[in-house]
């Protein structure tokens, strides 16, 4: 009887653990989605390229409304705008996410969420767009990092 209570006790403790791992790692899934938005929407006050670049793979393919994405058009994207507010311009974006629902198995992860992107020049809204993504993770050393994006526009219904 002894045995059987210890052996229960045991099982209890690693299943949770294992569920304290994931909610763990799905609370670190869910920092990265957010932190990819913060960190776009705020490059026209901070400058920080790597602060964007540093939560996608070396090898990361993403795909933005049916257009191919890489880890370098990112960067070029980010450079272009760079020089556009060096020059003076009033271009600003807000990025934010909602309905983040993370999951995990094992090194790989992915998260499902909801996104609004807006242009806003000299306090105007210049563009808009809002829409899903799937996003796919892989844990690097302790960093989860976004390796595959899918992201589509919602279309209003009329």
């Amino acid at each position: 009887m002894a045995r059987r209570l210890a052996s229960a006790l045991l099982m209890a403790c690693f299943s949770w653990a294992a569920v304290a791992w994931a909610a763990e790692g799905e609370v670190a899934i869910e920092r990265v989605i957010k932190d990819a938005a913060k960190a776009t929407a705020t490059f026209s006050e901070t400058r920080d390229k790597q602060a964007v670049l540093k939560l996608y793979t070396q090898d990361y393919l993403g795909v933005q409304d049916g257009e191919v994405e890489t880890r370098d058009s990112i960067e070029q994207w980010l450079a272009d705008y760079e020089s556009e507010l060096k020059r003076g311009s009033t271009l600003r974006f807000i990025s934010m996410v909602s309905n983040v629902k993370p999951g995990l198995a094992g090194s790989m992860a992915w998260a499902t969420y909801d996104y609004v992107f807006q242009a806003i020049r000299n306090g105007e809204i210049e563009g808009q767009d809002t829409g899903k993504c799937t996003s796919l993770l892989r844990k690097e050393g302790t960093a989860w990092l976004i390796f595959h994006e899918h992201c589509s526009k919602t279309r209003i219904n009329q």
